[in-house]
């Protein structure tokens, strides 16, 4: 699944030998291929799949939540942000090409992945075209990462209250894994029922991603829970995060894969 995203994501993005500007066509592709997993991307595509649609059907939009994701990272790197010289154990983006490149590498990526969906559900489904649109959008906005992102750096030095950190992690990462899946189900025509319980699955997903990759940070959730306790919240929501995909039967087998997969980061 991976290698195929990752054939797509080739031919959407421009070449690094493509006509200027090349520094910016370097560092969207340096930034997209840079090891990282797809988990979103194909969560959008086996939730497309356990509503019966083909997977064909869900790669375009899968592609664009991958460049949506990415634009989030180089941003997130940059001094004025959280300020990381490394990503995936090699130069973050404006250490490799410059802080403005990578400002607009980012910036290009974000309105690259709109043009995607437009460009594929225009031609197949417009509605359900301009439906991702909005769930992409509101992932990505104020309500979701970049409103996550700007309350993390106005707690920067402040004391977080759990609810406080839940709120910030449910923005700046689980938003985005709730709108993966029920992208996923509006590629594939699904119903209500069957979104909502793909965003609850989603949602629940996404927050013990960030709960797991605090505790391998040695963050142990940000200071507010010790190390056990931050596990054993983190396995709460995956049990909850498969609960929400019952209605699918064995067609979700993959998104539960995917659920245990979290969880096994930790060992």
């Amino acid at each position: 699944m991976k290698r195929w995203i990752d054939k797509a994501l080739d031919r959407i993005l421009p070449s690094g030998k493509a006509p200027a500007p090349r520094s910016i066509h370097k560092a969207m592709r340096y930034s997209v291929f840079s090891g990282g997993k797809r988990i979103r991307p194909i969560i959008a595509i086996e939730a497309a799949k356990a509503c019966g649609g083909r997977p064909q059907d869900a790669l375009a939009a899968a592609c664009a939540i991958e460049l949506v994701h990415t634009y989030s990272l180089i941003h997130d790197d940059l001094p004025s942000m959280d300020d990381d010289d490394y990503r995936r154990g090699r130069p973050s983006c404006h250490k490799a090409f410059g802080e403005a490149a990578a400002i607009l590498a980012g910036d290009a990526l974000l309105t690259l992945a709109f043009e995607v969906i437009s460009g594929d559900f225009t031609r197949r489904n417009p509605k359900a075209g301009i439906e991702i649109v909005r769930e992409l959008s509101r992932a990505a906005g104020a309500k979701g990462m970049a409103g996550g992102q700007a309350e993390d750096i106005e707690f920067q030095n402040k004391k977080k209250s759990k609810e406080k950190l839940h709120h910030i992690n449910r923005l700046k990462t689980a938003k985005l894994f709730e709108a993966s899946a029920g992208i996923g189900a509006i590629a594939a025509g699904a119903g209500k029922k069957a979104r909502r319980a793909l965003a609850d699955y989603g949602a629940s997903l996404g927050m013990a991603f960030q709960i797991v990759d605090d505790i391998i940070d040695g963050e142990c959730y940000a200071g507010t829970s010790d190390k056990d306790r931050a596990r054993r919240e983190a396995e709460g929501l995956i049990e909850k995060a498969k609960r929400a995909l019952k209605i699918f039967g064995k067609k979700s087998e993959r998104l539960i894969e995917t659920a245990d997969n979290v969880l096994a980061r930790l060992g």
